[in-house]
């Protein structure tokens, strides 16, 4: 694995640990069903999500620092419709997750 490769799984631990503490071990569809909204978690989440993508990107051989800002093109377009459109606190927080740990996986 190269070190870019590693640092985002690195980063991806970070924000599953923190996740799985946050989420106290159930799944997150259960607790959006019993507790309503929950934008702390989902802002995890969309951290996550986010990250993922990279990864994903990265495995595919796609050079990380156009990949990185195309991702962030689509996560911050994301979160400014789900503004825009009044959408649920959980939703706008899970696209902020995205936006900013993209933000601060690619330096910027």
């Amino acid at each position: 694995m190269n070190a870019e490769l590693s640092e985002l799984a690195e980063r991806r631990e970070r924000v599953e640990q923190a996740l799985t503490s946050a989420a106290g071990g159930a799944s997150l569809c259960s607790i959006s069903r019993s507790a309503g909204p929950v934008p702390g978690i989902k802002y995890l989440e969309g951290q996550m999500a986010a990250l993922m993508e990279l990864e994903r990107a990265a495995r595919r051989g796609a050079d990380l620092v156009s990949a990185s800002a195309e991702i962030l093109d689509r996560w911050s377009a994301r979160l400014d419709d789900a503004r825009q459109r009044g959408m649920s606190a959980d939703w706008i927080a899970y696209y902020a997750g995205g936006v900013d740990e993209l933000t601060a996986a690619s330096g910027t």
